[in-house]
């Protein structure tokens, strides 16, 4: 039987993530996998719902802390991660998604620019993939810091 050996930084991650679970008598399933250099961490608990509801604060303050750990732990790696708990980022996408097909219906249907709210870099770029093959449309990104937003409008 083939077994799927972890890089020493996977196992870092793994143990770190049982660490901060610990006090909070969480014992978490952890996998991980890589998708285009990026390490995908899946986690389950029994409690994945105080990560991610009503909001994902937890869940994206817990990632914050796991990637500083990881560059703490490996200061000459370069490691891009994203920490999944609940399968939030995949309801996120879709959300994004659908954002970005009613704001392209609109801007169709008025023929007007459609600016969305301030989003974070990840959640611009999910909207920008999303419409990047929508014909009549563009996006870009406008705006400085935390204020930055997409704007859909004619092409």
């Amino acid at each position: 039987m083939a077994t799927n050996k972890l890089t020493p930084i996977e196992e870092k991650i793994q143990d770190r993530l049982r660490e901060l679970c610990a006090p909070f008598d969480l014992v978490p399933e952890i996998t991980v996998a890589t998708e285009d250099g990026v390490l995908i961490v899946e986690m389950k608990t029994d409690r994945d719902e105080i990560f991610i509801s009503p909001s994902p604060d937890p869940l994206l303050a817990l990632q914050h802390l796991l990637r500083l750990m990881v560059r703490r732990d490996f200061p000459i790696e370069t490691v891009s991660l994203s920490l999944n708990i609940g399968g939030f980022h995949q309801q996120q996408r879709e959300r994004l998604i659908q954002i970005a097909r009613d704001a392209a219906s609109q801007v169709k249907a008025t023929g007007t620019a459609v600016y969305l709210p301030p989003m974070s870099s990840f959640e611009r770029r999910l909207i920008h993939l999303a419409l990047v093959n929508e014909a009549g449309v563009m996006s870009e990104s406008t705006g400085i810091g935390p204020s930055r937003r997409v704007v859909v409008k004619p092409a």
